[in-house]
């Protein structure tokens, strides 16, 4: 079964501990945590403060037995030079190791003024992170390509095929069919870390998005987010996370199980 996650963006600001609660609570598996890059939440993993947070959530985690699906975001503007006392991105690999984290999210963001990357140089930067995030046991994922733009998965794959890397495939819902989306997962296979969901699309989709995700391999997380949905769920949180439950269900259904399950046979 495909383990299905809560990103933390979706409820922010909610805390981690509170986080997990509402997880466990409205039946999800795992959540995707900010560590760095990310102004509001990166100070609650700093210094001592972090250090006792990251204990408190370590205990949270196995008292429950909901799971971390990744951590982030590492930036990847200038080379990355490796961060031994943990002051960037360094902290985000060390916690998220320590979280039981499997993937560690990157996304490039050039230094204002200086010209876009091309491939080889991205290639170079993301293979860096991949030899520090290594020891880690982390494996990094590109975030995030639209499952519409085949053009764009070509390129993301390009970058990080040659360090063991991956790639984080965003089905906005509204904009793709089945045909689509079962295209990119074929296009990306080995290099597909994970899928996320866009969240408000899926609201306001409901039933209508049902086997979008049909095809999916039973190992790969479904994470649900997207980067419109900071903060979506700043009301009736459990309500609504209960449905977007259901309705990641029913994009994973396969239609002989949709049809066994609407004809009440096994």
């Amino acid at each position: 079964m495909n383990r299905l996650a809560v990103h933390q963006s979706l409820v922010h600001p909610l805390p981690p501990l509170e986080l997990i609660d509402l997880v466990r609570r409205t039946g999800w598996d795992s959540v995707g945590l900010h560590i760095g890059a990310v102004d509001e939440t990166e100070p609650w993993w700093t210094g001592g403060a972090g250090e006792r947070l990251l204990r408190a959530t370590v205990d949270r985690l196995l008292e429950t037995r909901v799971t971390v699906v990744d951590v982030g975001t590492v930036l990847l503007g200038a080379p990355l030079a490796p961060d031994d006392v943990h002051a960037g991105h360094g902290r985000v690999l060390d916690f998220g190791s320590r979280l039981g984290a499997q993937f560690v999210t990157a996304r490039f963001a050039p230094e204002p003024g200086t010209p876009p990357l091309g491939t080889a140089e991205r290639a170079e930067r993301f293979a860096q992170l991949a030899a520090q995030a290594r020891p880690y046991r982390l494996r990094p994922l590109l975030s995030s390509v639209p499952a519409s733009r085949p053009d764009l998965l070509a390129d993301a794959v390009a970058v990080v095929a040659g360090s063991g890397g991956g790639v984080v495939l965003d089905v906005p819902v509204c904009d793709v069919d089945e045909d689509a989306v079962s295209a990119a997962v074929t296009d990306l296979w080995e290099y597909l870390g994970y899928v996320r969901v866009a969240a408000r699309a899926l609201e306001d989709a409901g039933e209508a998005a049902a086997g979008q995700l049909a095809v999916l391999p039973p190992q790969v997380p479904v994470v649900i987010g997207g980067d419109d949905g900071l903060g979506l769920l700043d009301r009736n949180r459990e309500a609504r996370l209960e449905r977007l439950r259901l309705l990641v269900d029913r994009m994973l259904e396969h239609p002989r199980a949709r049809a066994a399950r609407e004809g009440g046979t096994r």
